[in-house]
Formats: structure tokens, sequence, C-alpha cells
């Protein structure tokens, strides 16, 4: 009697796959998605139906099912996006996005337990300015189109309570809107 083995199997290169704006990328149990291009949002509902951000990924971010526990699950394309399918077998590669990926969910989740609306936001707009955002003159710049709505989804308050609470903001002049983006003063930031 001979021994036979399964011929190994051949892994197919990893593939590139892209996704218009306010599309879904597939939930896949066996596959992490590693953001090549644009934004995403994972979102869960709660049992009325109201959306809830898990938190907002871009390029080198991984995303997925397995990376949560929380049912249902989706990735959500805010902007166009290009993706890396990475298979089960290749997960092991990817430690340090994972370590990421667990820290800036901690990061989002420390915001939104913020007790007041105002600090929240300011600290949500700090982070942004940090992950989706860069240095400039007068403070940092925030380039990502956020609707209130959006913003107020995951600051776990309402579209009013954002839109009055960014125009005190602006009053204060610690921050600024301008054409598609936000400024952050120096001021805005802690000492």
């Amino acid at each position: 009697m001979f021994a036979t083995q399964d011929p190994p199997i051949a892994l197919s290169p990893i593939t590139l796959r892209r996704f218009p704006q306010r599309s879904f990328i597939p939930s896949e149990v066996d596959t992490l998605w590693k953001i090549t291009k644009g934004v995403v949002r994972t979102v869960t509902w709660n049992d009325a139906g109201t959306p809830i951000s898990l938190g907002l990924w871009t390029v080198g971010d991984v995303v997925g099912l397995a990376l949560s526990r929380v049912h249902p699950y989706e990735i959500e394309c805010l902007t166009p996006v290009q993706v890396q399918a990475i298979p089960r077998s290749h997960w092991r590669h990817l430690t340090e996005q994972l370590i990421d990926h667990a820290q800036e969910s901690q990061q989002l989740l420390a915001i939104i337990r913020q007790e007041r609306i105002r600090d929240r936001l300011l600290a949500f707009l700090h982070w942004l300015s940090y992950k989706f955002g860069h240095a400039h003159g007068e403070g940092r710049v925030i380039e990502l189109k956020l609707s209130h709505r959006a913003i107020a989804e995951i600051l776990g308050t309402s579209r009013v309570t954002v839109t009055r609470t960014l125009g005190q903001l602006e009053e204060e002049g610690l921050m600024q809107r301008r054409r598609e983006c936000w400024h952050l003063s120096h001021e805005s930031f802690p000492s």
C-alpha cells in the first residue's frame, strides 16, 4: 500500500480589487483586506437599526470580519477604494497592521466614551488630523470629507449636536472649515 499526499496547493497571487464610493467590501471569514487606496468605515447596527461606526481605515490598514466579533459587520467605502485580498495563510505577515488596528480601535473607544460632546468632538478631530491629515503652519489640516451625520454616528450623538458644536469650535477659533477640509489651530491641541 502506498501513502499518497495531496499535491501542494498553489497559492493564487494576492489580488487587488477596486470598489466605488458608497459600495461595500465583502465580509469574508477567511480574508482580510489591506487598503492600498481610499478610506473605509467598518460599521454595525443596533436593534433599532441605528448605524454604529466601528472605525475609519485608510492606506496600510487591514480590515475584515475576522477582526471583529460584532454582527452584522460591514465595510463601507467612503471614497473609491482599492484593497488587497489577504487569505488566512498570509495573516502571519500582518502583525504590525493588526497591532495598529487594535490600538486605533481603543483610541476611538476612549474618544467616544468622553463625557462632554465638545471634548468628544475635539478629540475625534485631533485623531482624524493625525490619521487623515497633515501638519500645516497654523496647526493641522484634515482633508477627509465626513458629513456631520457620519461624525454623529461615530461619536454616538445627533447630527444637530455635531453641527452646533462644530460651530462653537469655529467661534472659539479652534478650527475653521475651508473648502473641503478642516483646519485645526495649534490652540485646539492640549499642551
